[in-house]
């Protein structure tokens, strides 16, 4: 009995390293074929302000991650290369924030 139990325990642990090595592949990929850009944004005047265009931004198919700073005035997009500049301005715009330009 204890032997099956052993055994049981080795195969999960296996598993489970198994599927850490996927996700680490998964994220490298993922990280190789995405492109950092930079937003002037006005509008803002406090932190929930930020956090709303952040959760909009997010809801794009091929935004990674955003992160917005009201005090800078400004909003950093990871996403995928091929993706629309016009999809972040209309977030920004829908969120009721004044697009500036892009500045890289």
């Amino acid at each position: 009995m204890k032997r099956c139990i052993f055994l049981s325990l080795v195969v999960m642990l296996f598993c489970v390293i198994g599927c850490n090595d996927a996700e680490k592949g998964e994220t490298a990929k993922t990280l190789e074929a995405s492109e950092t850009r930079q937003y002037e944004v006005f509008g803002m005047d406090c932190p929930g302000c930020h956090g709303g265009l952040e959760k909009l931004v997010k809801k794009i198919p091929s935004v990674q991650e955003a992160k917005a700073n009201w005090v800078k005035k400004q909003l950093i997009v990871t996403l995928h290369p091929e993706a629309n500049d016009e999809d972040i301005y209309d977030a920004i715009k829908l969120a009721n924030f004044t697009v500036g330009k892009r500045i890289k």
